[in-house]
């Protein structure tokens, strides 16, 4: 993970992040740790916000105070209908997630893109395939994907 100066946490990171029963939390925490002693810029978009409002207040996890606020603006806007427009013929996409997911994501991508951040870390593998490479493809959407089901030790390659 050399190079990465800033990253936008998925809602999965976030649910994990507090929920000590959630599957990966200790993956999870383990990476929020490696951000902050790296200096490692996390952002939240509203977004996530909007999404971890469904199952837990938002303030438990701005109460950590070290997270950067991102709204999705005008600018991003414009991004996330270039990239729906991309993927709306896409019928494997369509099939396998629900649109208010698909619409979400997109505009997470959209932020990345818009903002230049370098990594997105979740827990949704789907979403590379279906989503990000195809976009990467058409609109050099290029930023590290970190996938929460793995390790931190195992992703930069220790064997402890």
């Amino acid at each position: 993970m050399k190079g990465i100066k800033s990253v936008l946490l998925d809602s999965s990171f976030c649910i994990r992040l507090l929920k000590s029963d959630a599957d990966y939390h200790q993956n999870t925490v383990d990476y929020f740790k490696f951000f902050l002693d790296n200096g490692i810029e996390m952002y939240l978009s509203t977004i996530v916000v909007s999404e971890y409002a469904v199952g837990d207040n938002p303030d438990n996890l701005l109460s950590l105070n070290v997270f950067r606020l991102l709204e999705f603006d005008y600018a991003d806007a414009k991004i996330a209908g270039s990239f729906f427009a991309e993927l709306k013929g896409n019928e494997d996409l369509r099939k396998s997630e629900q649109r208010k997911v698909i619409i979400n994501d997109i505009k997470l991508f959209s932020q990345i893109h818009n903002r230049n951040i370098d990594a997105y870390i979740t827990k949704d593998r789907k979403s590379l395939k279906k989503m990000i490479q195809p976009l990467g493809k058409s609109h050099n959407l290029n930023f590290e994907f970190i996938d929460l089901s793995i390790q931190l030790n195992e992703r930069l390659g220790r064997l402890f």
